[in-house]
């Protein structure tokens, strides 16, 4: 009698051993791409800064605006931004309002595109606006200089109340080393 209850105890943790087992494989190949470790609750994240242009937030906002900026999505900037901004251009910049119309949808919404639909070749900061390029950056890309020469230059062959002088920061890349491969960007200096 001693013997059967052995048995059935080994029995009883084989199959409690075998029931864990086919639990742990189930979940380890769930859809989910996080392991099967997701939060049993729903978490909440706040957005704690927004930068896709550069220089909307750090030059044409003042600086009382960025907390506003950056916990907004760009589905707001028409409402919440884009007048800040165009006070920016007329004021400061002393842009016309043809120039402003033509280079607002480059900086309204705050948001970087890409058209994968066009030639990569043709990437550039705001080259989707003003030149119906592929958008997005190059690494190589200096965008403060892209971005001030948008604002106070010529960006758009419109000479007339453009600033020269200050269409760049006058920094230089100081990261040259930008391999072929992944990651792409040299080691920190």
């Amino acid at each position: 009698m001693q013997r059967s209850t052995l048995t059935a105890a080994t029995r009883r943790l084989a199959f409690a051993a075998g029931v864990a087992a086919v639990s742990l494989t189930a979940t380890a190949c769930s859809d989910n791409n996080d392991g099967g470790v997701s939060p049993t609750t729903p978490r909440m994240y706040n957005q704690i800064q927004r930068l896709g242009n550069p220089l909307v937030s750090e030059v044409l906002l003042s600086k009382r605006s960025h907390p506003t900026h950056g916990s907004i999505g760009p589905d707001q900037d028409a409402t919440l931004v884009a007048p800040e901004v165009v006070d920016f251009l007329t004021t400061v910049a002393g842009r016309d309002p043809a120039y402003i119309n033509a280079i607002a949808p480059a900086l309204i919404p705050d948001v970087l595109v890409v058209d994968t639909s066009v030639d990569p070749s043709t990437s550039s900061w705001l080259s989707t606006t003003l030149s119906g390029g592929w958008g997005g950056r190059k690494l190589q890309d200096d965008v403060v200089d892209l971005a001030l020469t948008a604002v106070f230059g010529s960006a758009l062959g419109d000479a007339s109340h453009a600033t020269p002088e200050l269409t760049t920061d006058n920094v230089g890349d100081d990261s040259p080393n930008i391999t072929s491969t992944f990651p792409y960007l040299a080691s920190p200096n």
